[in-house]
């Protein structure tokens, strides 16, 4: 019989069948389970916890969130920017010298071309980009800490993917502070493979785009979406590789009495 579900559902709570019945009816019709959100035990950490994990919680948290995002959209404008002519300096990143060696002395020196001044602390200190930067760490930083403070497990919290992106978004601002300093006070011979080091360690920063996926729940849902589906796309994958290779070899054999030929081997 057809019979309408909040009917249904009211039979159930009438007759007294229990919590089990009701659980099944709801799994038979298609009913998503909700799942039961875990809370920190104080209430001061309660609150802390929501007003950080959860916007939709409160006015005060989607408050936080829109603070953050605008936080997160000027950290990536910056990182882009720094990348520009007009605003890139070569010299903090990877210094030009010159290594000339003394006949007299038997020794190696480095000298730096005259037109080119090296890059101080003091002024990668006042670097406009750089006090904008430490702003966003500094909010980074406290809003990884009240979280890290109130969540209520400490064990969950750092199995989580976005709190380990966050930990990852902030560790190159502090690496890259303490060998800009290293490298200011290093004049030998290590100080170049320091800076390569370095220019490695600032790609990270990269990563602070994954963070606005915390903040929306479209980019989340692709990421489930993108993770339940690992198996169908390495599946497809693979069948892309095989006709790479089999369009790449068809080619090359078709190719190989041609004396000005463009493919001279399958991987070409």
């Amino acid at each position: 019989a057809n019979v309408p579900l909040e009917i249904f559902s009211d039979e159930i709570i009438f007759f007294e069948l229990g919590s089990e019945a009701m659980d099944q009816f709801r799994h038979d019709e298609g009913f998503i389970k909700e799942m039961e959100v875990p809370l920190p035990s104080s209430e001061i950490h309660r609150q802390l916890w929501l007003l950080f994990e959860y916007p939709e919680s409160s006015n005060a948290a989607r408050g936080i969130a829109i603070v953050s995002i605008f936080v997160i959209i000027i950290s990536i404008i910056v990182f882009c920017l720094e990348t520009l002519p007009e605003f890139r300096d070569d010299v903090g990143i990877f210094p030009t010298s010159f290594q000339f060696f003394n006949h007299s002395q038997k020794s190696h020196s480095l000298v730096m071309p005259a037109n080119i001044v090296p890059k101080t602390i003091a002024t990668t200190l006042t670097d406009p980009f750089f006090l904008i930067e430490t702003a966003c760490i500094v909010w980074f930083f406290f809003e990884l800490c009240i979280r890290f403070i109130a969540c209520p497990s400490k064990k969950d919290f750092f199995n989580n993917i976005m709190n380990i992106i966050d930990i990852i978004s902030i560790i190159p601002y502090f690496v890259t502070l303490v060998m800009d300093i290293a490298t200011n006070m290093d004049t030998t011979s290590t100080q170049n493979m320091s800076l390569a080091i370095l220019r490695i360690i600032r790609l990270v920063r990269v990563f602070r785009v994954f963070k606005l996926s915390r903040h929306s729940k479209g980019l989340q849902i692709l990421g489930q979406t993108i993770k339940a589906s690992l198996r169908e796309l390495g599946l497809l994958m693979f069948f892309l590789f095989i006709g790479v290779i089999l369009f790449s070899s068809a080619i090359y054999f078709a190719e190989a009495d041609e004396p000005n030929t463009q493919f001279s081997s399958i991987p070409d």
